[in-house]
């Protein structure tokens, strides 16, 4: 998951002057004849609509830096009219990716402002080119029959089980510095949750889709982003532990050993258990396997 601060900010104790109630959302109709993957996704438009809503809003306290992109956001979803206005203007795009021995892979986006169309065609593009490297990575067909893309509804970005909720591009650009994680990086990221759960494993998965694509090649020494790593650094941990691991093992051991650690389901938010270090180091040679068990050790989450 690439989501925004979580950090806890202080609540004041103004009272808060009372609102008027919401307006009852406009009737939806979602046409026949669409794709299946996008007609589940329009069916939950409303009810996605209304979880964003309170997404954007629990994020509003721990993201006082961001507050005016989120109440914008806030503000465009209360729209009662905005799902029907999504149908009625078709806001969606659709595409797909080829897989290991099996029908390609369905990918739709739903967005819900016109002006976002165009991005949102370049998130189906990236998405179709990032598929077939991390399922030959894995030598496993995706795990999932399709890819489901909510676009610009909140700020911040999640992944996992074939859906993913991402920021659209121009909020996101327009609220981080020159040193952001490229965009397209991001949905790398967020499509191999659906690989892998545990996030220091995941941002590598993130950088070698990335690279591969733009340079074709699996060597990081030619990578052109590697979110500042110094290869070798005796206080590296986290992802830069990972991308030491990777260098320590060239890319055919590094991707059995995540073949390996597929079954085991490591999850987000917790530190790699022994039986994955040890896929890693069963691919190392032995006189640096305690290296790699150590450089492993460091990843908390």
């Amino acid at each position: 998951m690439l989501a925004l601060t979580v950090g806890l900010a202080a609540c004041g104790s103004d009272p808060v002057a009372p609102t008027a109630p919401t307006p009852a959302p406009a009737p939806v109709v979602v046409p026949p004849g669409l794709s299946p993957v996008l007609t589940g996704m329009l069916n939950g438009l409303q009810a996605h609509i209304t979880e964003s809503i309170a997404y954007n809003r629990d994020l509003l306290p721990r993201n006082p830096q961001s507050t005016a992109q989120l109440q914008a956001k806030i503000a465009m979803l209360e729209n009662p009219s905005l799902a029907a206005e999504i149908i009625q203007g078709q806001r969606w795009v659709e595409g797909q990716a080829g897989s290991l021995g099996g029908p390609p892979i369905a990918i739709a986006t739903v967005f819900p402002l016109e002006f976002m169309r165009a991005d949102a065609a370049q998130v189906i593009g990236t998405l179709e080119s990032s598929v077939p490297p991390l399922e030959t990575f894995f030598a496993i067909a995706f795990p999932a029959p399709s890819i489901r893309v909510w676009y610009g509804f909140a700020l911040g970005n999640r992944g996992g089980g074939g859906v993913i909720h991402t920021e659209d591009r121009t909020t996101y650009e327009g609220r981080t510095g020159p040193n952001r994680l490229p965009y397209d990086a991001i949905l790398g990221h967020e499509l191999a949750h659906s690989y892998i759960s545990n996030e220091m494993l995941t941002q590598f998965l993130e950088l070698y889709v990335y690279n591969v694509i733009r340079t074709g090649s699996t060597d990081p020494a030619v990578w052109v982003f590697t979110r500042d790593w110094v290869p070798d650094q005796s206080s590296n941990a986290g992802l830069a532990a990972v991308l030491d691991v990777y260098q320590v093992l060239g890319h055919d051991a590094m991707a059995r050993a995540y073949r390996a650690v597929y079954p085991l389901r490591p999850p987000y938010g917790q530190p790699l258990s022994p039986a994955v270090i040890q896929a890693f180091v069963d691919q190392a040679p032995a006189d640096v396997r305690d290296i790699v068990a150590a450089k492993l050790a460091t990843i908390v989450f």
